[in-house]
């Protein structure tokens, strides 16, 4: 058996496959010393590879253990920090037949639930896992019943001599090759089932709609364990035999100049991620710094997983003009999980297409096309057409129709890329899964919760339907936003609150706005209570909070059902006419507005702990007489993006290198200030 959407690959390693795995089986035999994977653990400097021939080894070495541990159809949680070894052990669980589960590992404070959520799930009884990973669970949660129930397989324990222990299995189109777990409602998380059909299907997809031949090279920042990352990088390379560079998302967030200068250094062809990511390198590179680039190798700059904005590409290509960058390598694209990856990309030599359209009529859901400038047009961003046999359909939420032209709708989706369902999901599942439009009887869709209209053959993409957050691209679900606020804090009126985002200078800011408890009104320190909401959703959710306001018991938009009605709180806050108890927002107070004033360079305790206060002070919007040294620093707001920029900027001021890992464990100022002196003093011993 062959499949009709590979005829037209004139390549006999292909053409004639059923699954994913059996293409990279051929192109072992075919190309086995072809490097397919290189990875740059600090984002410099290249600490491994893997050859065609080193990947089946490692991979096969790692699935005899799996198979000495189960059974194929059985899961595995991957447990890995962004490395080689994680792109070894997803291709075990392919090769034996098992389901992988990517995942991130918990650290310390942070993470933990969302781990337990997955493994509860999934019912995953086996994790591979590396030796660092292992050591840490053991070392912050070895009491926890869930880990000490698991088979663990440690990396480093398995020999690759090992590999000819490995018991070829038969595999299907329809197997399972892995669960992507999205993030999912409080309680119920959402494992998206992706079969061998959908990884070959949506590989195939991802070659003709970005143009990707033998000789293109993937530069890569994104996590392993997100689909975009995932699919469009560690999987994508191998499919097409071509070259992926990666490095951790840490090397790219400290400095963004490390992904450049890998698509400089490497010859890049294809790259990208969410918009913020192209906002990020205009704020984090200098002019110097852009001069000596030359990104003229670039084919396609991709951007998706959030909203992608027209002045984002117009900056962004502005800003690199001298680095040889043009607007046509800009590639705007759509696609979820839930479609396995990709949905829609334009043709990869074209420039992005702007639309814009009134924006009254829109907030109508009705497209009237403006001229650009006009006073009431806003600007939307084509994310492309489809490609092979998918198709779309723009339909209305409610009567289940299909909109007329010029109408916004929810967009559904039909084709071999879209997922198996939700693992042990039947509900959910078939209500996404299953949807017919009109009568019953055309379909199945999936509904995929965004709305948006086509001009042309062209896609736009205008918001969501769902009240979901969308935060550098990743998802955040209101509900657990405020799980976690009022599960933790027990003055704040359980179900009485709204997470909601608002777009501040063109990128999603997240506002919570919560009702406190009557009986808590009298003697309520609101100050301490809003510091508290922020230190919550930045250990829970790794975001930072725009603004809190506190409000009266009752007083939350409902429903008559009782449900919160996250729309209208949204209005209510934009319009100043919520019941406010109190407010903060994260907008800098003038005497924070000035550039920092510290001089002292000498790394004592005493000099750094002053210049962390500072930095809080002035980039998070605290007064310096409330910041206390004895508290965690994400009790300041400090999230994953900010701690990589806090090190990169105090590592400058003090002239010696810190470790990520010392800002992202949560310490105290104090504790930072003491590590600080250490690291000094180590260094100029080690000198």
């Amino acid at each position: 058996m062959s499949f009709s959407f590979l005829k037209d690959y004139d390549d006999p390693d292909v053409r004639n496959c059923t699954t994913y795995t059996e293409v990279i089986k051929n192109r072992t035999k075919s190309f086995p010393n072809h490097v397919v994977f290189r990875f740059l653990e600090d984002g410099i400097n290249e600490n491994g590879s893997f050859t065609f021939l080193q990947l089946q080894t490692r991979a096969q070495a790692l699935a005899a253990s799996l198979q000495r541990a189960g059974n194929k159809g059985d899961s595995v949680l991957l447990l890995f920090q962004p490395s080689l070894e994680y792109v070894a052990s997803l291709y075990a669980c392919f090769y034996s037949g098992f389901i992988a589960v990517p995942a991130y590992p918990p650290r310390r404070n942070r993470g933990f639930d969302r781990i337990y959520r997955i493994l509860k799930d999934s019912r995953t009884q086996i994790c591979l896992v590396s030796k660092q990973v292992y050591d840490d669970i053991q070392r912050n949660f070895g009491d926890d019943e869930i880990f000490n129930n698991l088979q663990w397989i440690i990396y480093e324990d398995i020999d690759a001599s090992d590999h000819k222990y490995f018991q070829n299995v038969e595999l299907n189109s329809e197997d399972l090759a892995l669960i992507q777990y999205t993030s999912g409602s409080t309680g119920q998380p959402k494992g998206v089932m992706i079969s061998q059909l959908n990884l070959l299907y949506n590989s195939e997809y991802i070659r003709q709609s970005f143009s990707i031949d033998k000789e293109t090279v993937g530069v890569h920042w994104l996590p392993l364990f997100h689909d975009m990352g995932l699919i469009g990088g560690i999987l994508q390379a191998p499919y097409a035999c071509c070259m992926n560079v990666n490095m951790p998302p840490m090397a790219f967030l400290r400095n963004p100049l490390n992904w450049l200068n890998a698509i400089h250094k490497y010859r890049g062809t294809i790259a990208g991620g969410p918009n913020f990511a192209f906002d990020y390198c205009i704020d984090k590179t200098k002019e110097e710094d852009r001069e000596f680039l030359d990104l003229s190798s670039m084919k396609v700059f991709f951007c998706g997983a959030e909203p992608i904005r027209e002045t984002t590409f117009k900056n962004f290509s502005e800003a690199f003009r001298k680095s040889n960058v043009s607007e046509n390598q800009l590639y705007p694209c759509y696609g979820m999980a839930e479609t396995t990856l990709i949905v829609t990309g334009g043709n990869s030599m074209d420039n992005p297409n702007y639309l814009y359209v009134d924006t009254s009529s829109l907030s109508k859901k009705v497209i009237v096309v403006s001229g650009k400038g006009t006073k009431k047009a806003t600007s939307i961003v084509g994310c492309g057409h489809i490609w092979m046999d998918m198709r779309i359909e723009i339909v209305d939420p409610v009567s289940k129709t299909k909109c007329e032209k010029d109408r916004v709708g929810e967009i559904w989706i039909q084709g071999q890329t879209v997922a198996q369902g939700y693992w042990r999901n039947t509900e959910d599942t078939e209500s996404i899964f299953g949807a017919y439009i009109g009568d019953g009887k055309d379909g199945p869709f999936l509904r995929t919760g965004d709305m948006g209209f086509f001009n042309g053959n062209e896609l736009f993409v205008t918001g969501r339907l769902k009240d979901i957050i969308i935060i550098r691209g990743m998802n955040h679900y209101p509900s657990d936003i405020e799980y976690s606020i009022q599960n933790n804090i027990s003055e704040l009126r359980q179900n009485g609150g709204a997470a909601f985002p608002v777009s501040i200078n063109e990128s999603e800011k997240l506002v919570i706005v919560q009702e406190i408890e009557r009986t808590s009104m009298r003697d309520a320190n609101y100050s301490d209570i809003i510091d508290r909401v922020r230190e919550v959703v930045a250990e829970n959710h790794e975001i930072d909070v725009h603004a809190v306001i506190l409000i009266r018991p009752g007083s939350i938009p409902i429903t008559s059902s009782g449900k919160i009605q996250h729309r209208q709180a949204k209005y209510d806050y934009l319009h100043d006419n919520l019941n406010k108890l109190a407010e903060w927002d994260n907008i800098n107070l003038s005497e924070h507005k000035e550039e920092d004033k510290f001089v002292n360079r000498e790394p004592t305790e005493e000099g750094i702990r002053e210049w962390v206060i500072n930095w809080i002070a002035r980039n998070h919007n605290y007064n310096i007489k409330d910041i206390d040294c004895d508290k965690n620093i994400i009790s300041y707001g400090i999230d994953s993006l900010a701690a990589v920029t806090l090190e990169a900027e105090i590592s400058k001021q003090f002239g010696f290198q810190w470790h990520i890992s010392s800002f992202l464990l949560n310490p105290t100022i104090n504790k930072l200030a003491k590590e600080g002196v250490a690291i000094y003093q180590d260094t100029n011993t080690n000198n």
